[in-house]
Parts: structure tokens; sequence; C-alpha cells
């Protein structure tokens, strides 16, 4: 009877021992997640983003007919999900007139927020920002070319502008606005020159 009752005993203490060695290895396993989940929540307040990267981005404005005002494409975009803001690499800007392109922005870098639709478009060492149309058109050559609402631009950096049989422009700054694939209420300003073509 009493060796039935050590080994009663024994098989109780050992079961006992097992029951708490479980419940220990799950209070410690779940004391660790919570650590590493307080760790995750302070990472990612210090940096919210997490940013995606998309090969062959693009980007457009529709009118309310259904027709493309214009259309952004980058060989790479990078987004930050908490600005909606896009690192852009190799950007090229179409613009359209009655379905056709009717002048074409060109950059090395660029950046573009999906919210408000506005656009910086970089120049990067020799490769300059440039706004070209067809052969009749002025074409723009500057280091940095910001496109708001409404066709509005605004050219930084040095601005060249050819009106092809018209004159050569140079100055520090421009601004005006893209109409019908076209420049319009167009203003140079900083050290402006002109060359007349005739």
């Amino acid at each position: 009877m009493k060796r039935f009752f050590n080994l009663g005993v024994l098989k109780l203490v050992l079961a006992l021992s097992i029951l708490f060695g479980i419940v220990g290895l799950v209070y410690f396993a779940q004391h660790k997640a919570d650590q590493e989940l307080k760790e995750f929540a302070k990472q990612k307040k210090e940096d919210p983003s997490e940013q995606v990267t998309v090969d062959n981005y693009e980007l457009k404005e529709i009118g309310d007919d259904n027709t493309t005002h214009w259309r952004l494409t980058a060989t790479k975009g990078t987004m930050q999900p908490d600005t909606k803001d896009v690192e852009l690499e190799d950007v090229k800007v179409n613009y359209y007139k009655e379905g056709k392109v009717s002048m074409t922005l060109a950059a090395p870098t660029g950046k573009a927020n999906e919210l408000t639709r506005v656009i910086v478009l970089h120049s990067k060492g020799d490769n300059k920002v440039s706004v070209s149309g067809d052969e009749k058109q002025a074409q723009l050559v500057t280091k940095e070319l910001e496109l708001t609402k409404n066709n509005q631009f605004k050219a930084t950096g040095g601005v060249n502008i050819m009106w092809p049989g018209v004159a050569k422009v140079t100055g520090n700054n421009a601004r005006g606005s893209f109409v019908q694939g076209n420049l319009q209420k167009l203003i140079i300003s900083g050290n402006t020159h002109a060359l007349v073509d005739m």
C-alpha cells in the first residue's frame, strides 16, 4: 500500500510537472510574441511607409467625356503608401489632342502624387527634362519641370525654349500652360535672352 501510494504520488508529481512545464512554455511563447509585436509596432510607428515598387508604372488623367488628357509612364515607380508619392525612373508624359499624342515630356527621374496628380520631373547629369511636340511647335529643355492642375507648368534651373522659324529664348525660370499640345501664357524670367529667327 505504501509503495502504491509513493508510485501514485510520483505519477501525480510527474504529471503536474509536465503540465506546469507546458503552461510555462506557453506563457514564455506568449510573452516573446508580445515583445515582438511591440517591437514591430514601434518600427511601424517610426517608419510607417512600406515602399511598393512597380515595373512599367502608369498614371493617367481621364476627362469627364472619358478621353485621356495625359498619360505618364515610367520604367519603375516606387510608392510611399502613406503619402501616395511615387518616385519615378525613365519618365514619359504624353499629352493627347483628339485621341493622338500632341506633346511628349521626357525625364530621367521624377515624382508623381497619385492623389493630387502633381508631377515633378528632374534632370540627371547631362540628361535634361525635355518637352517636344511636332516640328512646328515650341520645344522646351530644362533641369526641373513641375506640372500642376489645369495643365499649368513651372520650369526651373535654366530654361531653353525653341520655336522653329520664330526664336530661341533662354532664362532661369518659366511658367505657363500646355494647351492642346503647345505652350501658352508663357512667362520667362531671370537672365532672359532671345535670338530671333529670320
